[in-house]
């Protein structure tokens, strides 16, 4: 009903298929927008587009709001709409019939946390555990959204490196019995992205695998099994130029499964290659050993 209102014919299933064989080539970075504020779209409705369009998988959720331009038709029909928007540019709409302005308030508020956690393409592995405790992702939005709220980091924004300890909290919070699966969850998420020097508290102690590492980039230096394109660097090179890491749950599995657990005494350890890297997502090569 909206996109007849707004005078787009779309096919919903058809725009579904075509996204996923783009997505299926792996070689194109993909934006899907959505816009709060237009007609027959409440709460609720929005919702539910979200998750449509959020099980989509592109690269980029931007949600944006709907801006109320001069001569426009969304200007001729303000007024049948209970269309109220800023009188300034961007001429952006405060509330409608169909959503109140408390509820654009939240909904900005979500925006703020699927750019965070999402679009920043730095949690990849860490959300999908953490959907399967909510009715919907958008619903997983909303929630983080309230911790932030609570937690005051709305007015006192976390630092992107601190942004993995926040989301451990509100896993926590939320799945404290799957405490274990997010920490590994979010450590393999955090050394897919970059080279950490200074471990985050929630990380493991990597003392009692200090000799499996050393004697792996020993036979590494030898052999270059894993990482062939290292040559002329030694075993100390290597070690500092990659990261190894044990994992004691198959995290790297996703869409995530509900149990992951590989041993509790044996670990799987995966090295990350930051030399080579995947150029729609910058995350780092990595292999299981």
């Amino acid at each position: 009903q909206t996109l007849e209102e707004i005078r787009r014919k779309t096919d919903m299933e058809k725009l579904r298929c075509n996204v996923e064989r783009l997505r299926s080539f792996h070689n194109i970075h993909l934006h899907l927008d959505l816009i709060a504020g237009l007609p027959y779209e409440d709460y609720e409705s929005f919702g539910k587009s979200f998750d449509r369009v959020y099980g989509m998988r592109p690269e980029q959720l931007q949600l944006g709001f709907l801006k109320v331009l001069k001569g426009s038709y969304m200007e001729e029909k303000a007024e049948d709409y209970g269309l109220v928007y800023g009188s300034m540019p961007p001429y952006e709409v405060l509330y409608t019939d169909w959503l109140s302005y408390e509820q654009v308030l939240k909904l900005k508020r979500i925006e703020e946390m699927v750019e965070i956690y999402y679009n920043s393409n730095q949690f990849t592995h860490t959300l999908p555990f953490l959907e399967q405790k909510f009715e919907s992702p958008f619903q997983m939005y909303e929630a983080l959204a309230q911790f932030y709220e609570e937690n005051g980091y709305f007015v006192s924004s976390p630092s992107r490196s601190y942004r993995y300890q926040v989301l451990l909290d509100f896993a926590t919070k939320t799945d404290a019995e799957r405490r274990e699966l997010y920490t590994e969850a979010l450590t393999f998420d955090m050394y897919l992205r970059e080279n950490m020097k200074t471990r985050p508290d929630f990380a493991k102690d990597l003392a009692e695998h200090k000799e499996r590492s050393k004697t792996f980039y020993e036979q590494e230096e030898e052999q270059r099994v894993y990482l062939p394109s290292y040559v002329g660097f030694d075993r100390k090179q290597l070690a500092k130029m990659t990261h190894l890491e044990p994992f004691y749950y198959e995290v790297w599995k996703t869409p995530a499964h509900k149990n992951l657990l590989v041993d509790e005494k044996e670990p799987t350890y995966i090295l990350f290659d930051y030399k080579e890297r995947n150029p729609l997502t910058f995350e780092a090569r990595w292999i299981v050993l």
